[in-house]
């Protein structure tokens, strides 16, 4: 009875440490013009929305989605860059590994717009797959950013979102739900 109990143990130690010792997340800070400070952005002006990422192991997927939203603001402006970001209108941008096929090789960094058309809520899924390479551990880097304008003062809200196959914010394999310190806030004022 002494021994098994004490495998038992032993199997609860190493689970708990094995499940927290794979780990990743996500964090959004904003840039710009239009950034006046972390939670307020001037409107009129360009402000990129950027998601920061980490991981401390080795995935081969990503599967993400965010909606941002407003109570008060009905309109939001994407700013077109063609050619240089990662969906057609330009307004999507990827760094450090996420802008080409350097880490997920089978077309890179998949931007599904499934509504963005200016008119808020806005709702976006980022999803990667590497079947040759490995999505290596980081610290917290800029992976993605997302360029828009806003008009009109009032509150702007960007959280996380419901995307199929999963339902859930994965990386894997190991399957893994990265963190999010969101819903964020900011106000846009004149």
């Amino acid at each position: 009875m002494r021994r098994f109990l004490l495998l038992l143990a032993v199997f609860a130690a190493a689970t708990v440490l094995a499940g927290s010792a794979m780990a990743a997340g996500i964090a959004l800070k904003i840039s710009g013009p239009g950034a006046v400070n972390d939670s307020t952005i001037k409107a009129g002006e360009k402000v990129s929305f950027d998601l920061y990422f980490e991981n401390d192991t080795v995935f081969t997927l990503i599967n993400v989605g965010f909606k941002i939203t407003s109570p008060d603001i009905a309109a939001v402006t994407h700013v077109a860059d063609s050619g240089k970001g990662r969906n057609v209108m330009g307004d999507v941008k990827a760094y450090n590994g996420f802008q080409d096929n350097s880490i997920f090789d089978m077309g890179g960094l998949h931007v599904v717009e499934t509504d963005w058309d200016g008119k808020l809520p806005e709702l976006i899924g980022f999803g990667a797959l590497c079947v040759q390479n490995t999505y290596q551990p980081h610290p917290m880097q800029k992976n993605i950013s997302m360029d828009m304008i806003f008009k009109t003062p009032g509150t702007v809200v960007v959280d996380s979102a419901f995307f199929p196959p999963r339902g859930v914010w994965m990386f894997a394999a190991p399957k893994v739900s990265p963190t999010w310190p969101g819903p964020y806030k900011f106000t846009v004022v004149e």
